[in-house]
């Protein structure tokens, strides 16, 4: 309750401060300071929510290495027949020794883990304690600043009145020490901050080194440590040296045979072709589709605007029926535009997308690729424009070509 007073008084100095109608105190060394701090704490957070993404990276990868060889043998179980598993005899032979391996990495990286959470996660969540509890401070002096300036404000104004009252006098006394008690508050905190924050600099400093260092070393046993495990499982069963790696590759490849072809050839491969697609491969398609589907519902309107259907995979659907407007008239073409004056706008041009044939009088027909000079052009590509081709002008659908 008590804190929620104390924001009630401050809010009005605040407005006006943001609005540029209050004076605010600004020190530049505790700016500084305080704007190394955030990048501090900010980096440290990170530093312990990247800690713990590892941590548990590792922990996921011992658990879900426990069950790898014994759904493979589930696998290679499903047909007991000796032809079904002719190259893979080696294979399902070496499983139970490779889980036994995997049984032995995870009861020998256990302790490692825990010792990155001991030596590491730990150490760093205490750091960000203390960066936070630092951070409390340094908002109670942000308070105190801003009860000095609204006190020393309040103040200025009283003592500087030419003609005071009793009653002016009595709440200049007041504001008086109101303002000597807030700058002596601020003070204390603003100093204290400018004192405390150079040796959490120092201290973060001889702290984070060696924390990295530790983090470095420990990640790089365990790296080491899964290595040598599953070199000592591969020895005498599969070459993993470096310069095996592309023979592996091309002998994977080579083992597949025909096995892709067959694999897309089976029907449950082939999902059903996405209508757009067809549409884009036959546009012409699109006109009759119109008359039988709800398609026609985005043929282009002849009161201005064109249907919401888009324009970049097929050309939207168009019927005749859709040529008159409401009341039964089409609205006629604008006029041809009137010869431009010397330094007039440069002449614009696009390019079709789509054949176009004239259904009404008035229309521009073109074709696919032809390259069309623009008269007339709203914002949206879903109205009617204006254009010339060939010497003929006429109007043609704007979702029809692209600049």
């Amino acid at each position: 309750m008590k804190g929620a007073l104390k924001f009630a008084k401050r809010t009005p100095h605040l407005l006006t401060a943001k609005v540029g109608r209050a004076n605010t105190t600004v020190d530049a060394e505790f700016v500084e300071l305080a704007n190394r701090f955030a990048v501090l704490e900010k980096g440290a957070e990170r530093l312990v929510k990247d800690v713990e993404a590892w941590t548990g990276a590792v922990k996921s990868m011992l658990l879900s290495s426990s069950g790898f060889s014994s759904h493979f043998a589930a696998l290679f179980a499903l047909d007991t027949s000796a032809s079904s598993h002719a190259r893979a005899a080696a294979t399902a032979q070496n499983l139970p020794q490779f889980d036994a391996h995997l049984a032995e990495l995870r009861e020998t990286l256990t302790p490692e883990v825990e010792l990155v959470e001991s030596r590491v996660l730990a150490p760093a969540r205490e750091y960000v304690a203390i960066a936070k509890a630092l951070r409390k401070n340094v908002t109670k002096r942000d308070h105190k600043l801003v009860d000095y300036d609204r006190h020393s404000a309040a103040y200025t104004k009283l003592r500087d009145k030419k003609e005071k009252s009793l009653k002016d006098e009595q709440s200049l006394f007041k504001a008086e020490q109101d303002f000597e008690t807030a700058a002596a508050d601020y003070e204390f905190y603003n100093n204290a901050m400018k004192e405390e924050m150079p040796r959490f600099f120092e201290m973060s400093a001889r702290f984070v080194g060696p924390l990295w260092n530790g983090f470095y070393y420990m990640q790089l046993n365990i790296f080491y440590l899964t290595l040598d495990k599953l070199q000592v499982f591969a020895d005498g069963k599969y070459d993993i040296s470096a310069t095996a790696t592309p023979s592996i590759e091309e002998a994977y490849v080579n083992a597949l045979d025909d096995a892709s072809e067959r694999l897309e050839a089976l029907s449950i491969r082939k999902p059903a072709a996405h209508s757009a697609r067809v549409l884009a491969t036959n546009p012409n398609r699109s006109a009759s589709l119109s008359s039988r589907t709800s398609l026609s519902a985005n043929a282009p309107s002849r009161t201005g605007t064109l249907g919401s259907a888009p324009a970049a995979a097929a050309p939207p659907a168009y019927s005749a029926g859709a040529a008159s407007p409401v009341g039964g008239k089409r609205a006629p073409p604008p006029p041809p535009p009137t010869s431009k004056k010397p330094g007039g706008k440069q002449v614009e041009y696009v390019t079709a997308l789509y054949d176009y044939a004239a259904t009404a009088e008035g229309d521009l027909s073109f074709q696919q690729g032809d390259r069309i000079e623009v008269v007339e052009r709203t914002a949206s590509t879903e109205d009617w424009w204006t254009g010339r081709l060939n010497g003929v002008q006429g109007v043609f659908p704007g979702n029809y070509v692209r600049d």
